[in-house]
């Protein structure tokens, strides 16, 4: 009897060895997405996602030559920002800002430290990351 219940014991440590990758693979790191280059992107807020797991921006950058380009913002959950007293408010679309954050891995993205409004004033949704 001994013996079986080894072989089951073994037999759940080498499942748990080969699922471990999916498990940790369900909820990616800022890291693995987002480099540590800061950069910051001009232009207009053209949508907005409030939701979880992360809210999101999608700004209308516009060229000297006319050329528009569509970046993609990401910041934290919806619950983190309101639990921070962000609302829909200080993500108005038509809003003109310049949005500061993390490069993205991906083309067009980056990971959302503060966004400046054209009137100076700055909205930072997770000052303790920054």
């Amino acid at each position: 009897m001994k013996s079986s219940q080894i072989s089951a014991s073994r037999i759940v440590s080498v499942l748990c060895v080969l699922l471990m990758p999916a498990v940790l693979s369900a909820h990616h790191s800022t890291n693995a997405n987002f480099t540590q280059e800061i950069i910051s992107v001009e232009g207009v807020i053209e949508r907005v996602r409030f939701v979880n797991p992360h809210a999101s921006v999608l700004i209308n950058n516009t060229d000297t030559e006319g050329n528009e380009t569509f970046w993609l913002v990401e910041s934290g959950a919806r619950t983190t920002l309101e639990r921070q007293g962000v609302t829909l408010e200080h993500l108005e679309i038509g809003s003109k800002i310049t949005a500061t954050g993390r490069k993205g891995r991906r083309e067009n993205t980056m990971y959302l430290q503060k966004i400046i409004y054209e009137d100076g004033s700055e909205f930072i949704p997770q000052p303790e990351l920054n």
